[in-house]
This record gives C-alpha cells, structure tokens and sequence, in this order.
C-alpha cells in the first residue's frame, strides 16, 4: 500500500516537472517571438552618402575602410590624425564632433555635411579607431557640398517639419503627442522621433519651415 503512494506520488511530480518545463518553454518561445518583433520593427539609421551606407554600431575604421575620412572641422579636408586621437575610456561616450569626408568628382576632400559621435561600451579603454559611432548628424541646410545624403533612403534637404515627420513615420519611427511639441533652442524648432533603441531628432528655423539639422542615432 505504502509502496503504490510513493508510485502515484512519483507520477504526480513528474506531471508537475513536465507541466513545469512546458511553462518554462512556452515562455522561452513568447519572450524570444516578442523580442524578435521588438527588434524588427526598429528603425534602425542608415545613413547613405553618395550611395555607400553608414550605420549606427560601425567602428571608425569600419568607415574609413568605406572610403571616408575624417576631418575636425567643415573647413580643411579629412585630414584628422586618428592614431593621435585620446582612446575612449570604458563604458563612455563623447559628445565630439567628427566631420566625414568624401571625395569630389576630381578627387579633392569634400565636407559631406555629416558629423558624428562616438562611445565604448567596452570595460576597458580602446583605441578611437575601435571606437563604435552612436549618432551621426546631418545638416542638409548646408549649400556649399554636393555629397548625396540620405537618412533611411529619405532626402531631407528642403522638407519641412511636417514633410520630415510625416517620411520618418512612414517608415516606422513614433513622434508621441509631447515629443510633437516643439520647444526652441535659439533660432531652431526641435522634435524628437523614437523607434525602439534609437532616436530621430528633427532641428527646424523657426523663421523658415525647413528641416536644418536630423540627427539619427543610438541610445546609449
């Protein structure tokens, strides 16, 4: 008698570790569905300049190895010594502006109207080469380059608020109610967009309704 409870009471907790594991896998399966529609559904930058992409998480030399150069400033050329550049602490960012660089059609250095920023979410120091780019910002404003900048394949360069808010939802990117509303910061009109790990914010004039800064980038 005793021995046949101990067989039910074995049964039983078998039943309760396979009900158990059956949770454990459904739940695996929702938690591992969910993040997949999570991150498919980010808009993730792309910035393209005269038909090469450039992407959030890319290294520095990733984006030299593309072609470009970087520069300190938008007057001068990409120029910037790199290996002279201070290594980028660990778990850092840095607010620097970068200035990329591409090529003229006489194969001069020409200012893309495109700076950027970067960080390490590395523990230790790396070299800023190594360094990943987290934003890039781009002024399409800017008349004296002839670079092709698109943001996500849109060209931004003479749209409006409105038009640049309505390109980027199209896309996928949220403006909420509160990040629609614009608030000044000296002669600009600013507006934040969001789409899951990254952000899109829109400077506008306020005295011309025409987009002059979009910055796409990683929150970090």
């Amino acid at each position: 008698m005793e021995q046949e409870k101990e067989i039910k009471q074995e049964i039983k907790q078998k039943k309760s570790n396979k009900l158990f594991e059956l949770f454990l896998m459904l739940l695996f399966i929702g938690l591992a569905v969910g993040y997949f529609f999570y991150v498919k559904g980010m808009v993730k930058p792309i910035v393209s300049i005269n038909g090469t992409e450039l992407t959030v998480n890319m290294t520095v030399q990733e984006l030299l190895d593309a072609g470009f150069t970087v520069g300190d400033s938008i007057v001068g050329s990409g120029d910037l010594d790199l290996d002279a550049q201070p290594q980028i602490p660990g778990e850092s960012y840095t607010s620097a502006f970068y200035y990329v660089y591409t090529k003229d059609q006489n194969g001069y250095d020409e200012y893309a109207n495109i700076v950027f920023h970067v960080f390490n979410k590395d523990v230790n120091s790396v070299d800023f080469k190594d360094s990943q780019i987290y934003a890039y910002r781009y002024d399409p404003s800017f008349e004296l380059s002839k670079a092709t900048v698109l943001i996500n394949g849109i060209d931004f360069a003479g749209l409006s608020k409105g038009e640049a808010i309505v390109a980027l939802e199209e896309l996928g990117v949220k403006f909420e109610a509160e990040d629609k509303e614009e608030f000044m910061n000296g002669e600009s009109h600013i507006i934040f967009g969001k789409s899951g790990d990254y952000s899109y914010i829109i400077e506008t004039d306020i005295h011309e309704d025409v987009v002059t800064n979009i910055e796409a980038k990683r929150n970090v």
